[in-house]
């Protein structure tokens, strides 16, 4: 994403903890259809939580238009792949829209995301959007 498609304003969040990756959420769809439904609803409701308390405190506000966001992991420790870990943000995406921040999870609303993973001693996980001139 350039510079020039970013508008300067804090729109962000923050997930304390860590969200399960795709193994985990794999596994729990194995094992019975019922059981990785359960566990995308308690991700996507733990999310939609963060999300209040960022419009709360009014550091989150819903967007209208084509947006770009950049989703930093922020990891305690080494053993879970890159893949496995970003994996989680189509629990993000769908709590977004549920709660009303974006309109839309598709390609017309979302037109990037970048991904970083950061070493840290806390596991969480930071959500900027960014506005994206048409």
């Amino acid at each position: 994403m350039s510079e020039a498609q970013k508008v300067e304003s804090v729109n962000e969040f923050i997930i304390t903890g860590r969200l399960p990756g795709l193994n985990q959420y794999t596994n729990a769809c194995r094992t019975h259809w019922s059981r990785g439904a359960k566990l995308k609803r308690a991700i996507e409701e733990d999310i939609g939580w963060h999300i209040l308390a960022a419009r709360g405190a009014g550091k989150l506000r819903p967007v209208h238009g084509p947006v770009a966001l950049s989703i930093e992991w922020h990891e305690s420790d080494r053993r879970r792949d890159f893949d496995n870990i970003v994996s989680a943000k189509k629990f993000i995406l769908d709590a977004m829209q549920k709660m009303g921040i974006i309109p839309n999870d598709n390609r017309e609303y979302i037109t990037a995301i970048s991904d970083e993973i950061v070493d840290d001693d806390k596991d969480f996980v930071v959500v900027r959007i960014y506005d994206v001139e048409e």
